[in-house]
């Protein structure tokens, strides 16, 4: 990544930016995306809570500017200092420049500063999905639990853990 990008926390009027973006890497179908669209509502108004966080990457210098990359993250209900990463995105014609490890590490080091010991993400065992575990593999976290035929018959729920 270069100089101009910006690691932000989100703000509520990103939320139309937020949407596009999720529906732009094509993870989602309809009924998931008006369930994010609920969960980014929900945060915003602040009904999850100050520890559930989103954080956005932008660059000015690219042509058209603004949102580029998200993430948001929140901890693990009843463990001690465990987090989770619910949503990770890097819009699809800007993957692979270092985007998605850039909010990683900012999400890494957030934590450790205070004071968090894991940090869990989970993804779907199918085959489109290879890249992203390969990514999550590369930065650092190990493949924790597999939980077979979670999602569908044939899709298993990939758990990865990273000791922060």
């Amino acid at each position: 990544m270069n100089k101009a990008n910006t690691i932000r926390p989100a703000r509520p009027d990103d939320k139309a930016a937020l949407m596009a973006l999720a529906e732009a890497t094509g993870l989602f179908e309809a009924p998931e995306l008006e369930e994010f669209e609920a969960m980014l509502s929900a945060s915003f108004a602040g009904d999850l809570g100050d520890d559930h966080l989103w954080i956005v990457a932008e660059d000015d210098s690219d042509v058209g500017g603004g949102l580029r990359a998200a993430a948001y993250y929140a901890p693990e209900m009843m463990a001690d200092a465990v987090w989770n990463l619910y949503f990770i995105g890097v819009h699809p014609d800007q993957q692979g420049q270092g985007r998605g490890a850039a909010l990683l590490r900012h999400v890494e080091d957030d934590l450790r500063a205070k004071g968090q010991r894991l940090l869990l993400v989970e993804t779907s065992g199918s085959d489109s999905l290879e890249l992203t575990r390969r990514f999550y593999r590369k930065n650092g976290y190990d493949e924790e639990a597999r939980l077979r035929d979670f999602y569908r018959a044939g899709e298993d729920k990939v758990i990865f853990r990273k000791a922060l």
